[in-house]
């Protein structure tokens, strides 16, 4: 007898247990079909905001159902400012890398006189701020002054526009010195001149500027 109350008692139980089972899982069978919505109403959402964004960037795209033909015109582009046009190549002259061609020297004759003057001289500047800087002598007239037309360009508020001229004669080669009218004066060795004749070593004063004459004849 007892053991046969034994046997319906574990039948109880195992009917219990396995209701238990059924109902927890039925609940978690709910409990994903919800978690399966949300998902889903996630990602329909997560599309569409996509497509809008596509569609206004692109407003030009051909739908699904075109053809698939390129339309005449412009191509559309992702970059905003298009495609730079890449300048062709300029082919050189023929003659740049002629090997026949040659370096042809040219004769000191053959320039015109008024390209080429020989130097027959310098004056240098022996103060400051621009002390020996140098300036070439030229056959005839090397006017000296503040003017940017002058032989000899001097950087120097007292000193005239056009102050004074150093004058080389080729028939006898001679220098000489000749005042232009300037306000302070030229001086040849500490002595105010209007006309004098130069040798090498002589210092000319314009302004507050001294310069050393040097003769190559």
């Amino acid at each position: 007898m007892k053991g046969f109350l034994d046997f319906f008692k574990d039948l109880f139980r195992s009917r219990v247990t396995g209701s238990q089972v059924s109902a927890q899982a039925k609940v978690y069978g709910v409990q994903a079909r919800a978690k399966s919505k949300v998902a889903s109403a996630f990602n329909k959402a997560i599309d569409g905001s996509i497509g809008k964004v596509k569609k206004t960037a692109m407003p030009n795209r051909p739908k699904s159902g075109d053809s698939g033909q390129k339309k005449e015109g412009k191509k559309m582009s992702f970059w905003p400012f298009g495609k730079k046009k890449q300048k062709e190549p300029t082919e050189p002259p023929q003659d740049a890398f002629d090997p026949s061609a040659k370096t042809q020297a040219i004769s000191i004759k053959d320039l015109p006189q008024a390209q080429f003057k020989p130097c027959v001289g310098w004056v240098v500047i022996m103060n400051e701020p621009y002390k020996g800087r140098d300036f070439r002598l030229v056959p005839g007239k090397n006017r000296v002054g503040t003017d940017a037309d002058m032989e000899v360009v001097l950087s120097d508020q007292t000193v005239s526009a056009h102050h004074c001229n150093i004058v080389f004669r080729e028939e006898d080669n001679t220098y000489h010195l000749f005042d232009a009218g300037s306000s302070t004066g030229t001086k040849l060795n500490g002595k105010r001149v209007t006309a004098a004749q130069l040798v090498d070593n002589d210092i000319i004063e314009v302004g507050q500027t001294k310069l050393r004459f040097k003769a190559l004849f």
